[in-house]
């Protein structure tokens, strides 16, 4: 097993060794890439193994948890998991093929700084926090076309908690609504709160407990009145739409 190590964000990653050509590949090339697009949002606590398989019904039985309906990679506390490239139904580009081990490189080190010593399973955490830190991390801050995106799409309150189920029904909102919300989150509460959260639940606290030690108020309030916010900007961008027609 091949093993790669930078400094950022002491990301080192273990090749399988008989991991897909194309991705070896990737990983070596952009290690630093990799590793500088994660250090921002804290420090691996232990190697990460890269995988690839042939197949969804490998992918799939490769997670431990329901998978979603956008199924190309999966992510463990230490291991990831993507698809061969060839395998995929829309061959990804070499940026579209990056991005997707960036975030679930960047679901890695959240689990990893959220779990207790000793854990294995990735700790739970609701899909706009878990997915948004992930989207946020290898594809940056929302644009404008998010917010069109998200216009007039269901209860955004049941999307931000969605399971795997609900996930697979509407993926690219409930994708497009985490990265707007934790954009939302981390501007607010920032780089330390991170931290006090991740702490929290590291010491074996759920997540509605850490982010209220965190934060200093219930998560159910923090996110009806952010909704509340994204819906009303929503209706404000909406207006002033048909103001300039």
């Amino acid at each position: 097993m091949t093993q790669l190590e930078t400094h950022f964000a002491n990301l080192r990653l273990l090749l399988a060794s008989d991991i897909d050509p194309k991705v070896a590949e990737l990983c070596r090339a952009e290690l630093e890439h990799l590793g500088d697009c994660l250090a921002p949002w804290g420090r691996f606590l232990a190697p990460v193994t890269v995988a690839t398989v042939a197949s969804m019904q490998q992918l799939a039985r490769a997670s431990s948890a329901p998978v979603d309906g956008l199924l190309s990679a999966v992510a463990e506390t230490q291991r990831v998991t993507l698809l061969c490239p060839d395998a995929w139904i829309n061959p990804p580009s070499r940026l579209a093929l990056r991005q997707t081990l960036a975030h679930e490189l960047a679901h890695c080190l959240l689990f990893q700084r959220c779990a207790p010593p000793g854990r294995e399973p990735p700790v739970a955490l609701p899909t706009w926090f878990r997915e948004g830190m992930a989207v946020l991390a290898s594809e940056g801050a929302p644009t404008a076309g998010l917010w069109r995106r998200l216009d007039g799409r269901g209860d955004l309150h049941a999307l931000a908690g969605a399971d795997a189920s609900l996930v697979g029904q509407d993926a690219r909102t409930c994708y497009d609504l985490a990265h707007l919300l934790f954009f939302r989150w981390h501007d607010t509460f920032g780089a330390r709160r991170l931290g006090s959260l991740s702490r929290q639940m590291r010491a074996g606290h759920p997540f509605e407990t850490a982010f209220r030690v965190a934060c200093k108020l219930p998560v159910e309030i923090w996110l009806a009145a952010t909704i509340a916010q994204v819906r009303q900007g929503l209706t404000d961008d909406a207006t002033l739409s048909r103001s300039q027609t």
